[in-house]
């Protein structure tokens, strides 16, 4: 019973750091660990003798191979996440000073906007909804091409109203 629950554990985690991350998982708050990655930490931090005596027996070649292969492929998914989450929160204040440089030349503003969606998009793929740099990076992106859109419908205006005098 132990071994069919160990292999179903094993089986699980490899299959679920591929998948996206769901959107019940974003919307969970930031403080709060999704039960995902409490299993993942929790997995990171066994040891081949843990895994053994919770099977109440040693563990075969393979076994071992494949619980090793899994450790490594989350502790690396994890730091992918966090250096993601530090790109899109740099590429968001970067969009942000961009756009209020911006304001006073104008050529700045192509750069605010690539650096709006580029934030987005890092901030995005960060796999762990509990990084908080790469929610942040998403939300100044997401601030900063709001806010060229009010300058564009604003200059717009300001234009069709010149137009008619």
């Amino acid at each position: 019973m132990r071994l069919i629950i160990i292999r179903g554990i094993i089986f699980f985690s490899l299959f679920s750091i591929v998948t996206p991350v769901s959107s019940a998982n974003v919307s969970s708050p930031v403080n709060k660990m999704t039960p995902d990655s409490y299993i993942y930490k929790k997995i990171t931090t066994l040891k081949i003798k843990d895994i053994q005596k919770i099977a109440g027996r040693k563990l075969t070649l393979k076994e071992k191979i494949g619980f090793i292969i899994l450790k490594h492929k989350i502790k690396r998914q994890s730091k992918s996440s966090q250096k993601q989450g530090e790109t899109a929160l740099i590429f968001g204040i970067a969009a942000l000073g961009l756009f209020i440089i911006g304001l006073f030349a104008p050529v700045l503003l192509l750069g605010s906007l690539i650096a709006a969606i580029v934030a987005v998009v890092t901030g995005s793929v960060a796999k762990d909804p509990s990084n908080r740099k790469a929610r942040a990076g998403k939300l100044l992106g997401w601030i900063t091409l709001g806010l060229i859109a009010l300058l564009v419908i604003v200059a717009v205006i300001a234009l069709a109203s010149l137009s008619w005098i």
